[in-house]
C-alpha cells in the first residue's frame, strides 16, 4: 500500500514541531512506499483538480481529454506560501520551474513555482517586522495598512517566532509593542513592495526575487486567500483593474470606528483586509506580472462545478495516473487432469465412508 501525505502549510508553521512529526511519519511508514507533497507541486495539484471539475477530462470507461478545451492556470495564496502554475506559450528556460507529465493520454508542459514565506500570514508578519525595525520608537509601530484608530499590542516573541521573519540582533522576547493604524493606502503599498525584489537579470523574464517566470498566458483561477479577501470586498466578479484599485483604496481609507459599525460580524479580521488586498494587488501585478490587459483573465473563485477547489483531488489523480497499466492475466489453479483425479478421489472417499457406516450398522444389528 502506498501512502501520500500532504504537508501544506505544515512545512512552515512551527518548523521544529513539523520536522519532529515528519520524522515520526517517516519512521512509521516504509520508505519505499512513502511520498511527500512537495511545495512546488501544490499549485500543480490545484491545476489538475480544476481540469477535472471544469470538464477538461471526462470519464467514459476511460479518462479522456475533450477537444477544444481551454488550458487553465492556477493561482493559490495560502498562509505560508503562494503558488502559480500555467501553460506558457514559450519554451520554459529554467527546468527547475518546469513540470512535464502525461495525464490520461494528454501531454502537458507546465510552468510552476511556489514562493515560501509569501503566503498572506507570513507576508503580513514580515511587513510588521519591517515596520518595527524602521520605527523611530522601539516600542511603537505606525502601521499604514491598518485603519486609523485601530490599536493592538504584540510581543516581540510573537512577532519574531517565524523563520520567515529576520529578528533584530538582540530582540527582547518580553517586550510589548504597540501597533497603531494610520490608514494610509499609499504608504501601505510602498511598504509592501519593499518585501519583494522585482529586479530581473539581463535578457531574463522573472516573477520576483530573481525567480524565472515566462509571461502569463491563458485563463487563471485564483482561490484560497485570493478569493476570500476579494469576496469580502465584493471584487470576485469580472471587475476592471481600475475598479478594483478604486474599491481597495476607498476601503483602506476608512477609519476603525466606521469599519466596526459597518461590519460588526467581521471585527476579528477587519484590520487585515486592507493589507491583504494591497498585498494581493502587488503580488499579481508586480510579482506575477499581470497587467490591465491580462487582469480580466483572472477568475476569483472558491468552487468549480459546485465543488470546493483543493489540491487533494489533483494529487490523487496525478499519482493514480502513475500506476502502470497491466493486461489481465488468466490464471488456472491446476491442470484438468489434476482436477479430475482430485474429484475422483473425493468421490471414492465418500463412497468408502458410506460403505463403512453401513457395515458398522449391519454388524451392530446382528
Amino acid at each position: 500500500m502506498e501512502v501520500y501525505v500532504g504537508r501544506g502549510g505544515h512545512r512552515q508553521e512551527g518548523v521544529k514541531q513539523a520536522n519532529r512529526t515528519w520524522k515520526v511519519l517517516q519512521g512509521v511508514l516504509s520508505p519505499q512506499n512513502f511520498e511527500g507533497r512537495d511545495r512546488d507541486c501544490d499549485s500543480l495539484q490545484f491545476r489538475l483538480t480544476l481540469a477535472v471539475l471544469l470538464g477538461q477530462f471526462s470519464f467514459a470507461e476511460k479518462w479522456e481529454h475533450p477537444q477544444n478545451t481551454k488550458v487553465l492556470g492556477a493561482l493559490d495564496l495560502g498562509g505560508a506560501s503562494t503558488q502559480i502554475t500555467f501553460q506558457p506559450g514559450v519554451t520554459i528556460e529554467d527546468k527547475n520551474t518546469s513540470v512535464f507529465f502525461r495525464l490520461y493520454g494528454t501531454n502537458y508542459s507546465l510552468y510552476t513555482h511556489s514562493y515560501l514565506c509569501y503566503g498572506q500570514t507570513q507576508a503580513l508578519k514580515m511587513l510588521l517586522a519591517a515596520l518595527h525595525q524602521g520605527s523611530p520608537s522601539p516600542q511603537q509601530i505606525s502601521h499604514p495598512c491598518y485603519p486609523k484608530g485601530y490599536q493592538e499590542n504584540i510581543t516581540t516573541a510573537d512577532l519574531y517566532d517565524s523563520p520567515c521573519v529576520r529578528a533584530p540582533s538582540t530582540p527582547s522576547p518580553a517586550q510589548v509593542l504597540t501597533v497603531m493604524g494610520t490608514g494610509d493606502p499609499g504608504a501601505c503599498s510602498i511598504a509592501i513592495q519593499k518585501l519583494f525584489n522585482f529586479s530581473c537579470g539581463a535578457n531574463r523574464t522573472c516573477g520576483f526575487n530573481g525567480v524565472y517566470q515566462p509571461p502569463v498566458r491563458g485563463q487563471f483561477f485564483a482561490f484560497a486567500g485570493f478569493y476570500y479577501t476579494f469576496h469580502f470586498l465584493n471584487l470576485t466578479g469580472q471587475r476592471s483593474l481600475n475598479d478594483v484599485n478604486s474599491t481597495v483604496q476607498t476601503f483602506c481609507k476608512k477609519n476603525w470606528a466606521e469599519l466596526v459599525e459597518t461590519f460588526p460580524q467581521e471585527k476579528e479580521y477587519l484590520p487585515t483586509y486592507c493589507p491583504v488586498a494591497i498585498y494581493i494587488l502587488t503580488l499579481l501585478l508586480d510579482g506575477y506580472k499581470f497587467n490591465e490587459h491580462t487582469w480580466s483573465s483572472i477568475h476569483f473563485g472558491r468552487q468549480a462545478a459546485n465543488t470546493d477547489i483543493g489540491w487533494t483531488l489533483g494529487f490523487m489523480l496525478n499519482y493514480t495516473n502513475m500506476i502502470p497499466t497491466k493486461a489481465l492475466e488468466h490464471i488456472k489453479g491446476h491442470q484438468p487432469s489434476l482436477w479430475a483425479g482430485a474429484i475422483s478421489f473425493i468421490v471414492l472417499a465418500i463412497a468408502a465412508g458410506l460403505v463403512a457406516i453401513f457395515l458398522q450398522c449391519f454388524w451392530k444389528t446382528k
